[in-house]
C-alpha cells in the first residue's frame, strides 16, 4: 500500500484544523499540533518525526504563547531539526522579505486546499533548492556534467562532484588542497567527506571556520548533500 504523505499543521485554532482535514481528504495525512513547542515535545521520543514530513504549514499568531511566527526563531529551529519546506499560513499583510528570510513560501487559503495543490508548491520548493545544494560549477575550471539522474551515478562520481564543488567554493589553501584531491587523489578526498560529515555541526552556533561552508550555506543542507553522496 502506497505510503501518503504526512503535512504538519502548526495552528492554535481547532476551525483550521478541521478545514486542512476537510481540503486534503483521503490523499494525504495531517499531523497536527496546536504550536511548534507540542511538536517539539513529541518530536523528542519518535526520531526523524520532523523530517519525514512533506511540509509544515505554520500560523502566524499564537496568542497563547504570545508568539508572531514571523518574528521568531520556530522556521531555524524546525529547520535544525531536518524540516522540509515551511509554509506560512497567512492572509494578512507581510512583506515579501520576511516571507522569503523565514519560509519557502506563502499560503493563501489559510483553511485548506487541496492535496495536489500543496504537492505542487512542494515540487516547486524542490525544484529551487537543487541549483542552491550544488552551485554550477564553471566549465573552465572544472568541464564535468552528469547527464545521468542522481540515482544511476556512482558513489565515486557523486563525491567527485562535491570536491570539485567544495574547491571552487574555497578559498586559498583550503581551496589548492580540496582540488588536488579532486584531481589527484580522489580517495583521500571521499575519506575527507567521510570525516566532514562524521564530525559535521549542525546548529546556528557552527564555526566560522566549519567546512560545510563549502558545499552549502545551511549545515542542515550540507550535511544531507554528503549523506545522499556517500551513502545515497
Amino acid at each position: 500500500m502506497k505510503t501518503k504523505p504526512i503535512i504538519c499543521l502548526l495552528d492554535e485554532d481547532a476551525e483550521v484544523k478541521q478545514g486542512w482535514e476537510l481540503a486534503l481528504g483521503p490523499d494525504a495525512q495531517l499531523c497536527y499540533f496546536p504550536d511548534h513547542l507540542e511538536l517539539f515535545n513529541t518530536a523528542a521520543s519518535q526520531k526523524d518525526l520532523i523530517s519525514s514530513f512533506s511540509c509544515i504549514i505554520v500560523g502566524r499568531y499564537f496568542k497563547h504563547i504570545n508568539l508572531d511566527t514571523v518574528s521568531s526563531n520556530v522556521t531555524e529551529m524546525l529547520k535544525e531539526h531536518g524540516a522540509g519546506p515551511i509554509f506560512l499560513n497567512w492572509q494578512g499583510y507581510v512583506t515579501k522579505e520576511e516571507v522569503n528570510s523565514k519560509f519557502d513560501g506563502k499560503l493563501f487559503h489559510r483553511y485548506g486546499v487541496k492535496w495536489q495543490t500543496l504537492r505542487l508548491r512542494i515540487q516547486k520548493f524542490e525544484k529551487t533548492l537543487k541549483p542552491a545544494i550544488v552551485p554550477e560549477l564553471k566549465r573552465e575550471n572544472f568541464p564535468v556534467t552528469f547527464s545521468k539522474p542522481a540515482s544511476s551515478i556512482s558513489r565515486p562520481d557523486r563525491c567527485l562532484h562535491i570536491l570539485k564543488t567544495m574547491a571552487h567554493n574555497a578559498q586559498g589553501p583550503h581551496k589548492e588542497k580540496i582540488e588536488f584531491y579532486a584531481k589527484k587523489d580522489p580517495k583521500t578526498g571521499v575519506k575527507l567527506l567521510e570525516a566532514i560529515y562524521d564530525r559535521l555541526l549542525t546548529d546556528r552556533e557552527r564555526p566560522e571556520d566549519c567546512p560545510s561552508r563549502y558545499i552549502n550555506t545551511s549545515p542542515i543542507i550540507a550535511k544531507r548533500i554528503l549523506q545522499n553522496a556517500l551513502y545515497g
